[in-house]
């Protein structure tokens, strides 16, 4: 029965075919350098398979040396190709250890072939057959092992070694999935490379067992590659069908629509548009708008056109359109920016009303300029739907399951969510440090949803809001009468969280007669309710997290010092905002996106300088302090712009102290009150109206007249009136 023989066929049959379809995959895509590697290395892995075939069929020791080198070939091969193609895949490979790595296998290969009988032998003497379980026989080497049989060892380790600096730095970036992969094929390889190494030796019999581990490798790594094939496919149909939808928006609507693209080329026109001006798409398109500019306009609507592919388009303006039978056709145009996924202009999308025949009348020009604005913001829409729908798919194909509450990527920040993923799947207690507001019941969560008790509960109490006189009763429950109040049989937080999580918040703030209980819970997980006698046991998982320093808490007798260390099995702690400006940046886009959508309200940008006064600021009350700046910020904007409710304090690294002849600074209201004052003076005592001082302060007029009554400003026109 030749089982092995076989098993190694169906092995190269599988490679060739999976091999054959990222070959014609590769074919049809423009980055196709990961699926050719992939390729070859399937192919090199059905080589090797077939060859073993023969390699353990032998007849002669002739016939068994001359095809050991081919086999080091492919084997070569295979790991050199699956290398590359891991580091193209993943990009978190170390160069420096790829490269080594690609050099021993090549010089692996080589030596395999110019060496007169190899690496593996000195001189091949006979071949050894061995019977194996199910009858089939096949046949070994039997000869003195060469020194140069180290080579192809380093080579094995040093893929190995390779494997696992990849998966290492794949957890540290979060990315799970592709960390399974390459883990698993270092697993597989692992024991395909143990397995080799008696066999070389002559202290077992066993025929080759690393093609069953290439095959392994193959197909693990084929699934990964065609499940990202079938969500760029469903990527692709929504882009289209979004993008179809927007076409036929465009096309059926009764205005000018022409678009550009960053050159200033003509990209395209509605059939409203080819109407009006009398040119036909294909003899626009490809062309320069400034072909179709009268010469007298050139210069103003170069500067327009300028302004808005650099992000800023004007919000209306009539320009004189020259249509192809030479007639004059005033239309009113306004521009939107249109970007790609990533933000990058892509150019630009003007729509325009012909009002030629309504320029007399006010009225169809108002009601045509509203009509206009209305589908320029349905566009606007329509783009920023779209565009998010893209960001979107294209987040989900590459997103990696992670920590989706907790925003950041910062260095310090990093480490804790590596430090939540060593602990989370084991029961050790936890101790969370930081300063209020660094986001603890967050981390804390996490390590619930990432640990074996994430289908349970997740209980969280503050020690700190709990009255001294309930604590325990709270964390423990009572008995019907324990106590004057107690109607009823209650559970505690303990009960209730048995089989799950508990966070106990604040734990520093626990009255020293409830520690020997929650220590008796820890140590045994035993307890009794207040005024009863049964003893429960529970199976929970303790977290606990305190903005205090409990070791000095200890020292001064305040915190029992064996609560203390059973607490502190795995301690954790979370950096202050100010050790990590680079996530303010993050944090503000994550709470404009939340609010806002909260509040119905939209934030379309954040100015550059405001989010360098929010990096500078030290938030003394970190995250917490962020989101309540950014909430408050958000409810006081308009125009689509975030704007600040009120001052920061000053930066961080400006000098708190002031000497003793420096004069007191002026409060807010002071500076408030003088800013409104100047600025109405500014502009002659009028409040509302272009110019006007609501106009330039960026606030509605009721809200600058609902400020001044509030600091008591009074208008200069009112002021002169009493005086007169």
């Amino acid at each position: 029965m030749n089982l092995y023989a076989s098993s190694l066929l169906v092995i190269s049959v599988v490679c060739v075919t999976v091999g054959l379809q990222h070959l014609l995959i590769a074919t049809r895509i423009e980055k196709r350098q990961v699926r050719l590697l992939f390729s070859v290395a399937a192919f090199a892995a059905a080589a090797d398979a077939l060859l073993e075939t023969r390699l353990f069929r032998s007849t002669t020791p002739a016939e068994f040396q001359s095809l050991m080198p081919w086999t080091a070939v492919f084997i070569c091969t295979f790991l050199a190709a699956l290398a590359w193609f891991i580091a193209l895949r993943t990009g978190a490979a170390r160069r420096w250890l790829l490269l080594a790595e690609t050099g021993v296998l090549a010089a692996a290969a080589v030596l395999d072939h110019t060496l007169p009988t190899g690496i593996a032998y000195l001189e091949i003497e006979g071949l050894r057959e061995v019977m194996l379980p199910w009858g089939e026989a096949v046949r070994f080497a039997v000869g003195e092992p060469t020194r140069w049989r180290i080579v192809g060892d380093i080579a094995n380790v040093g893929f190995l070694i390779f494997l696992l600096d990849t998966t290492i730095r794949l957890v540290r970036r979060g990315e799970r999935r592709e960390a399974w992969l390459i883990g698993g094929s270092l697993f597989v390889l692992s024991v395909s490379v143990l397995a080799i190494i008696p066999t070389d030796l002559g202290l077992v019999g066993i025929p080759a067992t690393h093609p069953f581990a290439f095959l392994l490798i193959v197909a693990a790594m084929s699934w990964d590659l065609s499940d990202t094939v079938v969500r760029e496919a469903r990527l692709s149909r929504e882009v289209v069908a979004n993008e179809r939808r927007w076409r036929q928006f465009i096309d059926s609507v009764q205005l000018l629509a022409v678009s550009l693209d960053r050159e200033g080329k003509i990209v395209s026109l509605n059939p409203f548009a080819e109407r009006v001006w009398g040119y036909a798409a294909a003899d626009v398109v490809g062309r320069h708008y400034l072909d179709f500019v009268p010469a007298g306009d050139r210069e103003e609507v170069t500067a327009s056109v300028e302004r808005g592919l650099r992000g800023d388009p004007e919000s209306g303006n009539e320009r004189v359109l020259i249509t192809r039978q030479g007639e004059q056709r005033i239309v009113r145009w306004r521009s939107v920016v249109l970007r790609e996924a990533e933000g990058e202009v892509e150019g630009l999308l003007s729509v325009g009303a012909d009002v030629t025949e309504s320029r007399q009348s006010e009225e169809e020009l108002r009601r045509t300029a509203a009509e206009l604005e209305r589908t320029v913001a349905e566009l606007e829409e329509l783009r920023s739907r779209l565009e998010e729908e893209v960001v979107s798919l294209r987040e989900e194909i590459a997103s990696e399951h992670g920590f989706e509450e907790i925003v950041g990527s910062s260095d310090p920040l990093l480490y804790v969510l590596h430090k939540v993923k060593q602990v989370a799947p084991t029961d050790a207690t936890v101790l969370i440090h930081g300063e209020t507001g660094v986001g603890k019941e967050l981390v804390a969560r996490a390590i619930h949803r990432e640990s074996g008790r994430s289908g349970q509960r997740f209980v969280a109490v503050n020690c700190a809001a709990l009255p001294p006189n309930l604590v325990e009763s709270e964390l423990f429950g009572h008995e019907r009468g324990a106590f004057t109040g107690a109607e009823r049989r209650r559970e505690g937080r303990f009960e209730l969280a048995d089989g799950g999580t508990l966070l106990l918040d604040e734990v520093g703030e626990l009255p020293a007669e409830v520690q020997p209980k929650l220590l008796r819970v820890l140590q045994d997980g035993e307890f009794e309710r207040v005024g009863g006698s049964a003893t429960l046991r529970v199976n929970v998982r303790v977290i606990a997290a305190t903005n205090r320093d409990l070791r000095n808490d200890v020292e001064d007798g305040r915190f029992r010092e064996d609560l203390y260390y059973r607490l502190e099995v795995y301690p954790i702690t979370i950096p202050p905002l100010r050790d990590r400006r680079e996530d303010i940046a993050p944090l503000v886009q994550h709470f404009v996106r939340q609010i806002a959508g909260r509040r119905g309200v939209r934030i379309d940008e954040v100015p550059a300088e405001l989010m360098r006064r929010l990096e500078a600021y030290d938030w003394p009350g970190n995250v917490r302090e962020l989101q309540n700046v950014v909430e408050r910020a958000v409810l006081v904007s308009t125009g689509g712009v975030l704007r600040l409710a009120e001052p920061l304090a000053e930066p961080a690294g400006a000098p708190r102290a002031r000497s003793a002849a420096t004069p007191p600074r002026p409060t807010l209201e002071e500076l408030q009150r003088d800013y409104i004052s100047e600025v109405l003076e500014a502009c002659g005592g009028r409040i509302a109206g272009a110019g006007g001082a609501a106009d330039v302060l960026g606030l509605h007029p009721n809200t600058l007249r609902s400020r001044m009554k509030k600091l008591g400003v009074k208008s200069p026109k009112s002021a002169r009136r009493r005086v007169d």
